[in-house]
């Protein structure tokens, strides 16, 4: 069973891969079907979601640590209800079709089953996060929650682009989502409850990067505070992401993965030939 959930999990992070570079590239059969948000890159945002999404379900298939999945359930689950809220709430006013609410609303049902699946396999590696890093991700959570209820609020210049309701609410979500997952790492400090986030948090400043440097040119005076603090986080996250998963030394990530075809055991018939002809070779 575990050797088909690190394959699915596998599967998965290379289907979400190829959706990341269908945002990044704008091609229509998906960016077609965004709304329009202005001056706002929305295709960017949703791109730099689906890679941190892709980091994290690679990692896990890779590494073999289910129970990690969990973290990263609880963080789709605030999402996805978040939006349906957003979404209910809009309906009042005829603005979302009723099938965006039940898309919504089956992930955060869905991604609450595999919390609750995935938390009842313990972390293999139980070595404890480095206490910066515990820091780090303290704040982090505070960050992101006052982010991310400032934009579902829509309080003005919270962020470096204008944003439409819709746009705030998928940002705001998706902080609000972060800030659980890195509250989840912080209640159950494993070495490995960490690894998932780093690797989303890494993939997430990848993308996003370039067009914070770039945006500096372009933004407005009373955006550039904002935009300045975001940009200050992606480096510091993305520098503390490749310490600790590539530098330092007790934490440094070889990946050591094992191959899920290792853990499928030899037929019987297989076995035995082996034993048939090692006696074969004695007698000889």
């Amino acid at each position: 069973m575990k050797r088909i959930f690190r394959t699915t999990f596998v599967i998965l992070g290379i289907l979400s891969f190829i959706l990341t570079v269908g945002l990044w590239l704008q091609m229509l059969p998906l960016t077609g079907i965004l709304p329009s948000t202005g001056s706002f890159p929305m295709h960017t945002f949703l791109a730099s979601i689906t890679a941190s999404i892709t980091a994290s379900l690679l990692w896990i298939g890779f590494s073999g640590e289910l129970g990690a999945a969990a973290g990263g359930a609880i963080d789709l689950a605030v999402f996805y209800a978040g939006l349906t809220i957003f979404q209910l709430h809009s309906l009042q006013h005829g603005s979302p079709p009723l099938l965006g609410v039940l898309l919504c609303l089956v992930g955060a049902i869905v991604s609450l089953g595999i919390f609750l699946w995935f938390r009842r396999y313990p972390i293999e590696d139980r070595r404890l996060q480095p206490l910066p890093l515990r820091v780090s991700f303290a704040g982090f959570v505070v960050v992101l929650l006052l982010v991310g209820s400032a934009l579902l609020l829509q309080v003005p210049n919270v962020f470096a682009w204008p944003l439409n309701p819709l746009s705030s609410a998928i940002l705001g979500c998706f902080f609000l989502g972060s800030a659980c997952y890195f509250l989840y790492g912080l209640i159950t400090p494993l070495w490995h409850n960490a690894c998932g986030q780093l690797w989303s948090f890494l993939a997430y400043d990848i993308v996003l990067i370039v067009p914070f440097l770039l945006h500096f040119t372009a933004v407005s005076p009373a955006r550039l505070p904002s935009l300045t603090v975001n940009t200050i986080i992606l480096v510091y996250s993305g520098a503390l992401a490749l310490y600790y998963l590539l530098i330092k030394k007790e934490t440094r990530s070889t990946l050591k993965i094992k191959s899920l075809l290792s853990q499928a055991k030899p037929p019987e018939r297989f076995s035995r030939s082996l034993a048939d002809a090692k006696y074969d070779k004695l007698e000889s």
